[in-house]
């Protein structure tokens, strides 16, 4: 078996020709095409509008006929280099677009007329739901398998390609949504199930809606929420041998049969195989990092403890305090114990970080009421005289857990984060019930530690890595759900060796700030370093023009004519392209592995599986990120080297996480402005207090 494959197969057109039949009027149970994916002489029999109407084979009265090959023809021409090339002749078959529509709804109507539930819109993929085989024990909801199918042209290779995905589970209720809606919002309900279909709530047929009570919510957060249940424990087992499993069975049951290769005809024994020539790893000396007296090393805890950090707090004026309900103070005082060194599995503050510990007597504050904390909370915090030559840290311990299905419980951490700021105090939370209930807590307690190291402006470990002229600054998003407005945390401005510098926040329509943003960082930088040699943004989707050009011309205004990278950073945690190692009986590729899967585009794999026979099965088993890169001047993305160089660094910054001594899948200047944008709505105003634009007081 070849060492790496992906999830995906790959299959010939059906018919060598085809015939579609369009219209220029909407009708139920047509497909809508967009002006510039439909044939020529669409436009020519109806004129031009923005969408035109198919129902693929199936023939329409009154409807045009056009007919095509599915594969284009082609011809040979002499470019102005004097050199024949062959080109596909215009309009010589359907567009890629609507082939892959027809393909995928002949995937839908084979799935649903097998009587299983599939998610209504077929335009990108088909969702195919599947009874699992393990059921609720509860007896409260039926549970079913995810399936996602997607067609797609030549991403990997010379063929049409279907991408199978497992995207997890779903749980049904079985009580329907006439009885569910006496404690649910219907605005809290998205998905539900009517007579063996999925449809959204708000679009469920007038027959449903006469039938709420054969009418079946699919559970959702918002519902979770408002029943009052509970957050599960996150699942941190094979996610690679989970998904793997799950589509090899998903294949071998439902794709590989005769009726299934008669509308798709898989041509790949199985899932292919990674073409080696497209599998390249990042540099060695990528792992390294730095940590105390420029000791270098590749795993953060084993570097900590040998040598403490890279940079030590620049202030020794520390006073720590504790917030805590009177009936935890039991749970204040082993914090205190750990932060010692006093209590057993860690060696404490002072040895682990190396800095001061104290904590003022009588300058704690003890709340009394649980259920209602924040009047007391913020009565004694505005009270308080808070001196300005010393560092404060608090360290709240919170009385609900951060999953606490009461809303407005959540909210008191961050409305403290946010008082706090504006006295210039940082903080750190600990959630009490795990203090009490988890025996091995204080595994918890370095990923404290080097947060707090981080709030006091020390720098646990930095990347060993020649400092070069450039700026990277990290843009990441986080959509609020309750205002469904996204936010974007933004400028987090880095030197190439991982030194933070400032952040801002917007909301993402406010384009012109953005850009403003990142101008600023940039002048701010090239104040400090002459001879800026490039401008490299790590951005949490793809940039759009409009995003770019504001900052060309802000460049241009600064005099800089500098080439502007922008790699796209994604996540790949499900409906997408994943590949497995088959050489290691967990499948998870090796750390800094990366995988070309189209021009310019990556999966790189961020784990910490740095040795091929060793692995820590704690430290988890992450998805890779699917990485795009783009540039200005296009030309230097032509070169291999250039662009390996852009991968490392996203590598190493994800290295650069100091919320724990785990390596991240995501770089920090995706990860950390995502933090921030999460937190910016509960912020009056949604503005972030001056004393936190500077520092890492959100980890």
């Amino acid at each position: 078996m070849p060492n790496h494959t992906f999830n995906i197969l790959t299959f010939n057109h059906p018919q060598e020709e085809q015939t579609f039949y369009f219209t220029d009027q909407e009708h139920d149970n047509l497909t809508r095409i967009y002006k510039s994916l439909v044939p020529d002489e669409v436009i020519e029999k109806y004129g031009e509008q923005d969408h035109y109407y198919t129902s693929f084979t199936v023939e329409q009265d009154g409807f045009l006929a056009v007919s095509k090959p599915t594969t284009p023809l082609f011809e040979t021409k002499t470019n102005e280099a004097g050199e024949e090339r062959s080109y596909a002749v215009r309009n010589s078959t359907f567009s890629s677009s609507v082939l892959k529509r027809y393909y995928n709804s002949l995937i839908h109507s084979h799935f649903k007329g097998k009587g299983f539930l599939v998610k209504p819109n077929f335009i990108s993929d088909t969702e195919v739901w599947l009874p699992s085989e393990k059921q609720d024990t509860t007896g409260q909801y039926k549970i079913f398998d995810r399936f996602s199918l997607k067609v797609q042209f030549k991403t990997v290779s010379d063929s049409l390609e279907l991408l199978v995905t497992f995207e997890g589970k779903s749980k049904i209720f079985k009580v329907p949504v006439s009885t569910l809606l006496e404690d649910v919002s219907p605005t809290d309900i998205n998905w539900v199930v009517y007579e063996k279909g999925l449809y959204r709530f708000d679009e469920l047929p007038d027959s449903g809606k006469r039938e709420y009570d054969k009418v079946y919510p699919v559970w959702n957060f918002e519902i979770r929420d408002a029943l009052m249940q509970g957050t599960e424990a996150p699942d941190k087992t094979n996610k690679y041998k989970k998904f793997r499993e799950g589509i090899d069975k998903f294949y071998n049951q439902y794709l590989n049969t005769e009726e299934f290769k008669a509308i798709i005809p898989i041509t790949s024994n199985g899932f292919i195989a990674v073409n080696k020539i497209n599998i390249g790893s990042v540099n060695n000396s990528s792992n390294r990092l730095l940590f105390g007296e420029e000791k270098s090393g590749i795993v953060p805890m084993d570097g900590m403890k040998e040598h403490g950090p890279f940079g030590l707090s620049p202030t020794t004026k520390i006073h720590y305090f504790f917030i805590f309900h009177k009936d935890d103070q039991p749970i204040a005082e082993k914090m205190d114990s750990y932060f010692k060194g006093t209590e057993f599995g860690f060696k404490g503050l002072v040895k682990f970080i190396h800095t001061t510990y104290h904590t003022e007597k009588g300058f704690s504050i003890r709340f009394d009421d649980r259920d209602d904390p924040w009047p007391e909370i913020y009565e004694a915090i505005t009270n308080k005289h808070f001196e300005s030559d010393i560092q404060y840290i608090a360290i709240y311990i919170s009385p609900f857990s951060k999953n606490a299905p009461d809303k407005s419980r959540r909210k008191i951490y961050y409305k403290l984060k946010e008082l706090l700021l504006k006295e210039g105090v940082s903080s750190q939370v600990i959630d009490g019930e795990k203090v009490l209930t988890n025996e091995k807590y204080y595994y918890s307690l370095p990923n404290i530690a080097i947060a707090i190291l981080a709030k006091l402006n020390g720098i646990p470990w930095k990347l060993d890595t020649k400092l070069k002229n450039e700026l990277i600054v990290g843009i990441g998003a986080f959509r609020n759900s309750e205002v469904d407005i996204q936010y974007i945390g933004s400028a987090f401005s880095f030197a190439n060796n991982g030194k933070f510098n400032r952040f801002e926040c917007f909301q993402k329509d406010q384009t012109k700030e953005l850009a403003g943003s990142i101008i600023r960082a940039v002048k701010e930088y090239a104040n400090v370093n002459t001879g800026i040699k490039r401008l490299v943004i790590h951005f949490y989707k793809s940039m759009r023009q409009d995003e770019l050009q504001p900052i060309e011309d802000g460049l241009k205004d600064l005099g800089l004519d500098i080439p502007v990278f922008i790699v796209s950073i994604n996540k790949t945690e499900s409906s997408d392209i994943v590949a497995f190692d088959n050489s290691w009986k967990d499948l998870m590729p090796m750390s800094g592995t990366f995988i070309k899967v189209g021009y310019n585009k990556f999966l790189l794999f961020n784990n910490t599986r740095y040795n091929p026979k060793f692995y820590s099965f704690h430290d988890g088993f992450p998805f890779p990120i699917k990485l795009k890169i783009f540039c200005t001047e296009k030309e230097l993305v032509e070169e291999y080297k250039t662009v390996k160089e852009l991968i490392d660094q996203v590598y190493q910054f994800s290295r650069m996480y100091w919320k724990s001594v785990r390596q991240q899948n995501l770089p920090v200047t995706i990860k950390y402005p995502e933090m921030v944008a999460e937190m910016l709505p509960h912020f009056d105003g949604n503005e972030i207090p001056e004393f936190g634009k500077d520092n890492l007081w959100f980890l």
